[in-house]
């Protein structure tokens, strides 16, 4: 087995290959990470659709479910706030203070924006880089740390 790696690896050597690690997003990416995020929240008051959202399509498949769910059984399932802030409606004082993103990862990154919603809030938006575009993977609030964590736990 040994000499089947040791193999591999030169082989791989004789063709000029390396094994690089994936290069973190560069910051004109989680510019527009940021940007997207922002303009998400910016959308947020008034008839948002979640569902609008570019998703990952691990957790675009938990919506989904969840969408099936609540369809089978004539109403909600798990979902039953919008998930960037686990709200109904927003607050008259409803506003994005701030935001800041960093790399998460190799191909991630995590926009965190500070609001006014019925008093101070902190939300966290996990994306991934697919194909030069971002995608919601997760969704982090004061009452749920992690959206598709909850989606996996409580879809059957």
């Amino acid at each position: 087995m040994t000499g089947n790696i040791f193999a591999a690896a030169a082989t791989i050597a004789m063709l000029g290959v390396s094994a690089m690690p994936a290069i973190a997003a560069t910051p004109a990416e989680l510019a527009a990470a940021k940007r997207y995020v922002e303009g998400i929240y910016a959308k947020l008051p008034g008839d948002f659709d979640y569902r609008s959202a570019r998703y990952a399509p691990a957790l675009k498949a938990l919506i989904a479910k969840d969408d099936a769910c609540a369809e089978a059984g004539g109403g909600i399932c798990v979902i039953d706030t919008v998930p960037f802030c686990d709200c109904q409606d927003t607050g008259s004082d409803y506003k994005l203070l701030s935001s800041t993103v960093v790399a998460k990862g190799d191909t991630g990154a995590r926009v965190t924006v500070q609001m006014r919603n019925g008093g101070p809030k902190r939300y966290s938006v996990d994306l991934v880089l697919i194909k030069g575009n971002w995608f919601v993977s997760d969704i982090v609030t004061p009452t749920t740390p992690s959206f598709a964590a909850k989606l996996r736990r409580e879809l059957k």
